[in-house]
């Protein structure tokens, strides 16, 4: 726990020194080379002791930056890379600094010292430190925003080096000239002052006219083509399967049948606030869908609106890849006035959900997602059964966070010794908290899948990461119950025998602590058995091009969507992947079409119930280990369900050997999932 709020703040903190520190050590390295050219002694003291103040300003960012540096270490020595490289670049400046400049401008400084000769004050030994201390605080500045990856570290320290053996020459010459030596080399002294500046506005312009290019969204990119993670692709013997024929085989038995219409269409929130919504089937949120366990669902959506394409993905349904909804990987986005027909098994009982997956960011936020349940085969074994759909709308009257439309108290009557069973649905991008106030209750699912002898809970909240679902169940009392998000002054869900009354959010109580929750369970592999592919995946962010732009993006082992090399594996494969979270803010990681088994959170393995999850929170300075069985063929998206975070870099795939698709992801095609 402490981990958890400490690491965050190290990573502000080393950021924030990384950037900060530029700034005395500039005035520093600009106050040591202005001395030679001061009129009079008076000048030089008053620019010395300006000089002392760069020093001390610029010592107390080191000492926040190391510790900074200390905190990031308890998650790791990988987690420490930015500080430790930062320190690494300062090291021998800082020690010439210290040793060679900083004694002689404390004497300047002092008023009764006497100032040495013109000449003196140019010397290479006395002004060259500070002033390669301020070329390295110029890099740490840029390796603290940019994107951590080898070619942006190795890049920026040859352009910086290159930039320091301008410093070293200018300052060389500078010293020959006052002290009267031969120059050895012609140096105008225009050079000094504009080759430096000239070097690193040149490179970035290069930079950024080849990263706005480069980082294009491609015309047309095929991800069955795409670069393997860490190793080559394995050729497969057999003869290449497209995803459209993985469509699960026969499907006989009863079938529900849906049909969902995307439309635009303005929708009010309980509270008045209007949203210019888009939605299938009307309403906020769309059509919800109820089948039960092995029934055949067959759901035609028909595309009205008006110049967008889209599509559905099944949330947490392990379906056939064909019917995965991802445009531009499993199918072509439905242009307006198309439809398309997605036909699936329901396998698996559970609360799951249904969304667009072509420009998810966006239309997911304006409202294309509904609610999917699937009951038991034997029915619902609650006497009450309900669902609520966390997400933040953007409303004529700004946000506003609801449950579905329901911006304020949704009160429902029910009868005291009721069984309930509350299904939340995280549509939002954020993390939220989930509490009961009022009752005694259990937490009896996660992502759709049971826990198994799930204990009482009280005043305990329950993490739920953009995509998550959690069931809530407990027996009615006499008195209201008030399901609301830890935090937050609205929305809540009460439930009152008389359905009138009401309570009040108690304070929310201690995070439940899903790795100990429930009791252990025989599972079909564990953390110490033999996987036969092990992936390590890096979280992080930083400043890079994507889309043929400049801005924050968040990484994936360095790169971002289209350029994060895919995971690869062979149908039945058991495969193991540690996601390790360098950066800020909660990372909702969903893998498509397959449940994943948590094996361990920083180290420490699971002991209590099981827990089968498709979205799986990594929060800042975690290391999560998850296994899979790879059952499901096909190329599968694995990104972030923070869907900002997902269009803005942070998307990769796993894709089966043997298995192509005719489709294509770019502007080409319209196909850009996210």
């Amino acid at each position: 726990m402490l981990l958890r709020v400490l690491f965050p703040l190290a990573c502000v903190a080393e950021i924030a020194t990384s950037v900060a520190l530029f700034v005395p050590l500039l005035g520093l390295g600009s106050a040591v080379r202005r001395l030679p050219a001061r009129p009079d002694h008076p000048a030089v003291r008053r620019t010395a002791r300006a000089g002392v103040r760069f020093a001390w300003a610029a010592a107390t960012l080191l000492a926040v930056k190391l510790l900074a540096a200390g905190g990031m270490l308890l998650a790791g020595p990988s987690f420490a890379q930015r500080p430790l490289v930062d320190l690494l670049v300062l090291a021998v400046p800082v020690t010439l600094t210290a040793l060679r400049t900083l004694p002689t401008l404390r004497r300047l400084a002092g008023r009764n010292e006497p100032v040495p000769a013109w000449s003196a004050l140019a010397r290479t030994r006395f002004a060259l430190p500070a002033r390669l201390l301020a070329v390295a605080g110029g890099a740490t500045a840029v390796l603290g925003l940019a994107v951590p990856n080898r070619g942006v570290f190795a890049g920026t320290l040859t352009v910086f080096a290159a930039v320091a053996a301008i410093v070293a020459i200018d300052t060389e010459q500078r010293d020959r000239r006052m002290s009267g030596r031969p120059a050895g080399m012609r140096w105008p002294r225009a050079a000094g002052r504009l080759a430096a500046p000239v070097l690193l506005l040149v490179t970035a312009a290069g930079c950024g006219v080849t990263g706005v290019i480069g980082s294009r969204i491609p015309v047309a990119m095929n991800m069955g083509m795409h670069e393997p993670h860490g190793h080559a692709a394995t050729a497969s013997a057999a003869p290449p399967r497209s995803v459209t024929t993985l469509t699960g085989g026969p499907l006989d038995g009863p079938v529900h049948h849906v049909d969902l219409t995307a439309e635009e269409h303005p929708a009010r929130l309980t509270g008045g606030a209007t949203v210019d919504a888009w939605t299938f089937g009307g309403g906020l949120p769309g059509d919800p869908i109820r089948v039960r366990q092995g029934d055949v669902v067959e759901v035609t959506m028909a595309n009205h609106l008006p110049a967008t394409s889209t599509t559905i993905h099944w949330h947490g349904i392990d379906v056939p890849n064909a019917e995965d909804g991802v445009a531009g990987v499993t199918q072509d986005a439905v242009r307006p006035g198309g439809s398309f027909t997605y036909r699936f098994r329901a396998h698996q009982a559970g609360t799951f959900w249904y969304h667009s997956h072509e420009i998810s960011h966006e239309q997911v936020s304006r409202g294309l997602f509904g609610l999917l349940v699937v009951d038991p085969a034997g029915g619902a074994t609650a006497d009450m059964d309900d669902a609520v759909l966390v997400h933040r709308w953007h409303t004529d009257r700004g946000e506003k966070l609801a449950f579905g439309a329901d911006d304020g108290v949704r009160l429902r009557q029910v009868r005291p010794g009721n069984r309930v069973r509350l299904r939340v649905v995280n549509a939002d991008n954020d993390t939220h908290q989930v509490e009961v106030t009022g009752a005694t209750w259990r937490l009896a699912a996660l992502d759709g899948q049971d826990l198994n002898a799930p204990g009482p809970l009280g005043d305990e909240v329950v993490p739920l990461g953009g995509g998550g679902r959690a069931d809530v169940e407990l027996t009615m009392p006499d008195r209201p119950v008030r399901l609301s998000l830890a935090g937050e002054s609205g929305p809540a869900y009460v439930l009152s025998p008389d359905g009138r009354s009401t309570v009040d959010a108690a304070a929310p109580g201690p995070e439940l602590d899903l790795m100990t929750y429930g009791r252990p369970a025989p599972t079909p592999f564990g953390l110490g058995g033999r996987f036969d592919r092990d992936e390590t995946v890096d979280l992080d962010q930083g400043w890079w091009f994507h889309g043929g732009s400049f801005g924050f993006v968040w990484t994936m082992n360095g790169q971002v969507f289209p350029d994060v090399p895919m995971l690869t594996a062979r149908e039945g494969d058991l495969v193991r992947v540690t996601f390790r979270h360098h950066g800020r803010f909660d990372h909702p990681m969903h893998l498509h079409g397959h449940r994943v088994l948590l094996l361990a959170r920083d180290g420490e393995p699971a002991r209590g119930s099981p827990l089968w999850l498709d979205t799986v929170l990594v929060r800042s300075g975690e290391t999560v280990t998850v296994g899979f069985r790879a059952d499901n063929p096909g190329i599968w998206m694995d990104h972030c369900h923070d869907l900002t975070h997902s269009a803005a870099g942070m998307t990769m795939h796993l894709a089966y050997e043997g298995v192509s698709t005719p489709f294509s992801v770019g502007t080409a095609s319209g196909n850009l999932p996210e």
